[in-house]
């Protein structure tokens, strides 16, 4: 259980990157090359922070093992941990409410845009 917003976000950004590990060896066994360092990019930006080993806080005790983790394949470069703000997040369309204005474009990231849509009024 996550005890604020940065840590859950720090545990998201953890799994994804073991997801991406996973991928990387996956493509790698069918003897492609996989450009590195990877891409994760956070929205959090004191997940990032943690992550990157800018933050100097004493109160991260508590997940130090999952940041390790994180650490190693950073400074191994395979994995590079990015700050995203969250209006270039298109993802957040999917768990967030969005006011109407970032709703409608990222909307166009996902169905495209026609004659049609100018018809929908933006909030």
């Amino acid at each position: 259980m996550a005890l604020s917003v940065c840590e859950a976000e720090l545990y998201a950004g953890i799994s994804c990157a073991q997801d991406m590990l996973y991928v990387k060896h996956v493509i790698e066994s069918l003897g492609l090359k996989v450009k590195l360092p990877m891409k994760l990019e956070m929205d959090n930006k004191g997940a990032v922070d943690l992550a990157n080993n800018w933050s100097v806080g004493g109160r991260t005790h508590h997940i130090g093992t999952k940041i390790e983790f994180l650490r190693g394949y950073k400074e191994n470069g395979v994995i590079e941990i990015v700050w995203m703000p969250g209006s270039d997040n298109e993802v957040d369309m999917f768990t967030k409410n969005l006011g109407g204005p970032l709703f409608h474009h990222i909307l166009k990231v996902f169905v495209g845009e026609d004659k049609y849509m100018g018809h929908v009024a933006p909030e």
